[in-house]
């Protein structure tokens, strides 16, 4: 019974993002969702009290789902530089798979919509990112400013290259793509800072 609770729940979470990426927040009503979810609308009241906390709990699912993909590829092992080139990487194709999430990350980040107590929880999800500026923070690897300086830095310029390869449609092209996040390490990292490249 749980399994196909949790299926209805990411189900209304999937509907909600797709609709609202086509359409927008104040067009898009929760008999609209369910709907597209296929499931009834007494269904998604059952996790979510209303529209606006169904938001709240999209954009956990979208951060936790990013989080997770730019982890993937992460060894302890590695050096600070190669673990920030596989972060980069792995953010930046799965921005490109999944256009609506970027786009809902984009226009919900500072949204009023978004409770403090939403924003927080994402900066949990996100504690491996920020270990990993920590750990880079700790080896004088990286430009002498606040992390959020430097997360901001990162993330625009991801962003804005994972948007660009949306809209030419050009093919990534792993060789490239490695080029391209070194360029993105290169802009917040120590230049009295020497690391081997693998």
């Amino acid at each position: 019974m749980k399994e196909i609770t949790t299926d209805k729940r990411q189900a209304a979470l999937e509907a909600t993002l797709s609709l609202i990426a086509e359409q927008g927040f104040h067009a898009t009503p929760m008999s609209q969702i369910a709907k597209k979810a296929n499931i009834g609308v007494g269904t998604i009241y059952r996790y979510f009290s209303c529209k606006e906390e169904l938001i709240n709990e999209l954009y956990l699912y979208v951060k936790q789902r990013m989080t997770e993909s730019m982890m993937r590829n992460f060894k302890q092992d590695q050096s600070v530089q190669e673990s920030f080139r596989e972060v980069l990487k792995s953010i930046i194709r799965y921005a490109i798979e999944h256009p609506d999430e970027l786009s809902f990350g984009e226009q919900y980040a500072n949204s009023p919509l978004i409770t403090q107590a939403t924003k927080e929880h994402g900066g949990q999800i996100m504690e491996p990112i920020k270990g990993l500026f920590c750990r880079a923070q700790a080896e004088n690897a990286l430009k002498d400013l606040p992390q959020e300086v430097l997360l901001v830095l990162v993330s625009g310029a991801v962003l804005s290259l994972a948007k660009l390869y949306n809209f030419t449609g050009v093919p990534l092209d792993e060789e490239r793509l490695c080029m391209e996040t070194d360029a993105i390490w290169d802009m917040i990292r120590n230049r009295e800072f020497v690391s081997s490249k693998a």
